[in-house]
């Protein structure tokens, strides 16, 4: 084993991408990507941190070659469902990059319908995200994808956050009818944060799955 590949698995690869990102050698920082074996955490992280910090801090010709080192690494990932995490995780950080073509093409019809099996309607779904004004337009979908999760994850904090108000005894009181009218409020509202948790979650899910 050589020198330099002892110290390439005995170093964090989350580590390594994010120094050479700080220096804006993004060169040296997609090789480290390109080295490690993918996993879900620690290079999962490096190629978030390089994805963003070369959005931000490459311009010119220079974004063409970033560009494509980041598509060939991506593409280069034998885990289908890592692949389009990754994409989801470019778009999460609203960088620029194209990394391909991994997940599945969707056009707004295409959501509507995954929509209506959750029962969101496409109004709430034209306040969290982007949609293109013509029903048959394609939508990009790990954008799509990220924002139904933001928005999920906004309603379970929401949900947790109302929890604190409702104390544990809350749910035998309401089998018995002897809940209090305020603890029933916010119980009620805790359950439908909670379920519209559930809705979006599970809309990202479909839109992520469907083609997998």
């Amino acid at each position: 084993m050589t020198t330099s590949r002892m110290v390439s698995e005995y170093t964090r690869v989350s580590d390594d991408a994010a120094i050479l990102c700080k220096r804006k050698d993004f060169p040296r920082a997609m090789n480290v990507l390109q080295r490690r074996d993918p996993d879900r955490r620690r290079w999962r992280l490096a190629f978030r941190t390089v994805a963003w910090s070369s959005d931000k801090g490459v311009e010119g010709a220079r974004r063409n070659w970033i560009e494509a080192a980041l598509k060939e690494v991506v593409q280069g990932v034998s885990d289908r469902r890592l692949r389009g995490e990754l994409a989801i995780d470019a778009a999460e950080f609203n960088t620029a990059w194209d990394v391909g073509s991994v997940l599945p093409a969707y056009t707004a019809r295409d959501l509507w319908r995954f929509a209506e099996k959750v029962d969101l309607p496409m109004q709430y779904l034209a306040m969290v995200t982007e949609l293109p004004k013509a029903i048959q337009a394609p939508i990009h979908t790990a954008r799509v994808i990220a924002d139904c999760r933001r928005t999920s994850e906004a309603h379970r904090e929401l949900a947790l956050k109302i929890s604190a108000d409702v104390p544990t005894s809350a749910v035998i009181e309401e089998v018995r009818g002897t809940l209090d009218r305020r603890v029933a409020l916010k119980l009620a509202e805790m359950r439908g944060q909670q379920e519209a948790a559930r809705r979006w979650r599970e809309l990202a899910h479909q839109l992520f799955g469907a083609g997998q």
